[in-house]
């Protein structure tokens, strides 16, 4: 930068405290301090700017020689562009890069899954570091193993409903509803009707 302005001072096409002027501009935006969140102008950001400013100046000035009074029309056309706002852009503050640790998340991790995609999905990881083997799924009957015990909203559905000897409270909680022990809904995966396992598959369910 100090031997550009030289060669322009030389040339008598700038000054060279004009020249040290922009360079200070530039080099101020270097240390500015960045809001939260983000970080400072980088070099590269610096050099961007500076070559912006001078394709701008190479398509908008139509003289760059010295005025009868000694002015640099160049210099000053250079200065200027420290309040030009697609300039100025160049030295903005940049987003700190946010590091987020991806995870890999398969569909038996949904709460609505099976016993099984439980234990292998979202239980799985509930339990990590309790001890192998465990899980945090509820035991199930025999008959139900490898359906489901949770609705689409994570709430659980009534076992006693949908085993053959049925729910104690069926004769008073209509089918689709909530007993004490769960939702009164179908625990084949993928279904959740208002009917029991049994009913499941057959005419009108």
């Amino acid at each position: 930068m100090q031997r550009r302005a030289l060669a322009f001072q030389f040339a008598n096409l700038m000054s060279y405290a004009q020249h040290n002027e922009w360079f200070s501009f530039l080099v101020d935006a270097l240390h500015r301090e960045a809001p939260p969140g983000f970080q400072r102008p980088s070099l590269a950001q610096l050099l961007q700017c500076d070559r912006a400013a001078w394709t701008r100046l190479a398509s908008s000035l139509s003289t760059i020689r010295q005025r009868a009074d000694g002015t640099y029309p160049l210099g000053e056309a250079l200065l200027d562009l420290r309040a030009d706002p697609n300039i100025v852009l160049y030295l903005s503050p940049v987003a700190k890069p946010i590091s987020v640790a991806s995870e890999s998340i398969s569909w038996r991790a949904q709460p609505y899954g099976s016993q099984k995609g439980s234990e292998r999905g979202t239980e799985k990881g509930k339990t990590k570091g309790k001890g192998k083997g465990k899980s945090s799924a509820p035991s199930m009957p025999a008959e139900l193993r490898g359906k489901w015990y949770k609705n689409a909203q994570g709430e659980p559905l009534c076992f006693g409903y949908n085993t053959a000897a049925g729910c104690q409270h069926s004769k008073t909680i209509k089918d689709g509803k909530r007993c004490p022990k769960g939702w009164h809904l179908c625990c084949e995966p993928r279904c959740q009707g208002p009917h029991p396992l049994s009913k499941h598959g057959k005419s009108g369910h």
